[in-house]
């Protein structure tokens, strides 16, 4: 009988890195990032039987990806994020709209080993900001606290490759 060969340690949700194309601001600050899952349509093929069979059909939809990540103190990173998304539509007119391959960037999850070296690559295509969180002010606390803000990424898929032997 043979027996699991991979590793025994399990998979640790601070071991990783982002990379986006379009505004290298935001990956210093990058605190939380998810992975999106993937999914695939079904359909209902009648049968002669009381009940229906299912049938894989349709086309893979793939959740948003959601990023966490810290305010720099200019906002470089959320005004890089405010003038993509404005320039995606017409916000004031259409003299400032990108053409549409100036919409979208690449961007890579990289997941790191405890010793923080690339072993896997999750390589998105085709994003592009659909959602930039607000930034919360307030002067009620006993101490500074960093801003924090949330941004949610549409794409058109990923692919997954091993950069190194685990």
């Amino acid at each position: 009988m043979t027996g699991y060969t991979g590793s025994h340690n399990p998979l640790l949700v601070n071991y990783f890195e982002f990379s986006l194309d379009r505004v290298p601001n935001l990956v210093y600050f990058c605190q939380t990032i998810k992975l999106p899952g993937i999914g695939f349509g079904s359909a209902d093929q009648p049968t002669i039987l009381g009940y229906p069979v299912k049938v894989p059909t349709g086309a893979f939809r793939f959740e948003e990806l959601d990023l966490g990540y810290r305010v720099d103190e200019n906002m470089f990173n959320w005004t890089e994020l405010y003038n993509w998304i404005k320039t995606s539509g017409n916000y004031i007119d259409d003299s400032n709209t990108l053409p549409y391959k100036s919409k979208t960037s690449g961007a890579s999850l990289y997941i790191t080993n405890s010793a923080y070296k690339r072993k896997i690559e999750i390589r998105f295509k085709q994003v592009f900001p659909i959602y930039i969180g607000g930034i919360q002010f307030q002067v009620n606390t006993p101490t500074s606290i960093e801003a924090l803000s949330t941004v949610k990424f549409a794409h058109t898929g990923y692919e997954i490759t091993r950069l190194a032997n685990p």
